[in-house]
């Protein structure tokens, strides 16, 4: 669901462990449990732009023997924003007042999360974490599509490998 849509702004979050030597990472391999009612075309998207961005990066695809394993999870939730605009109303003129207003406003919309975790295949920990978070907004074709995932993962993959 989270990448039926586009992103308006992407909220980026890494996290890695700082003892890691990155540097040995020369190929990758990508693993996705899928949950049940998942979108098998979503999945297949988030994959393909995972891959690409990182080839795109110098790094190798593998099936099996890869220096490092990318997982991924993806979710959406509705949110409420509700914000207070204050306004004056009534005659306000020779010392006589008018009174202050307060309207409250509310915004629903649906937050879109993905997470991207770099596993250590000897270890099966988690080395590295990016978690991106977004307002999500309907997309109509596959196109569209296509071209707001791979530009989420672009940017949650930005800063893969981490700076020391």
């Amino acid at each position: 669901m989270v990448f039926l849509v586009s992103c308006s702004t992407l909220s980026v979050n890494v996290d890695y462990d700082e003892g890691y030597d990155f540097s040995r990472v020369k190929s990758f391999s990508i693993k996705h449990y899928a949950k049940e009612g998942e979108s098998e075309l979503v999945n297949k998207r988030i994959t393909d732009a995972l891959r690409k961005t990182l080839e795109f990066r110098g790094y190798k695809y593998v099936q099996k023997g890869a220096d490092m394993v990318f997982v991924y999870h993806y979710g959406a939730k509705d949110k409420v924003n509700i914000t207070t605009d204050y306004q004056m109303i009534g005659y306000r003129g020779f010392g006589y007042g008018g009174a202050m207003i307060a309207t409250p406003r509310t915004y629903n919309y649906t937050e879109g999360t993905i997470v991207v975790d770099g596993l250590d295949p000897k270890t099966k920990k988690i080395v590295y974490r990016t978690v991106g978070t977004l307002e999500l907004q309907e997309q109509k074709t596959p196109q569209e599509k296509r071209k707001y995932t791979n530009k989420i993962i672009q940017e949650l993959m930005q800063k893969f490998p981490p700076e020391k």
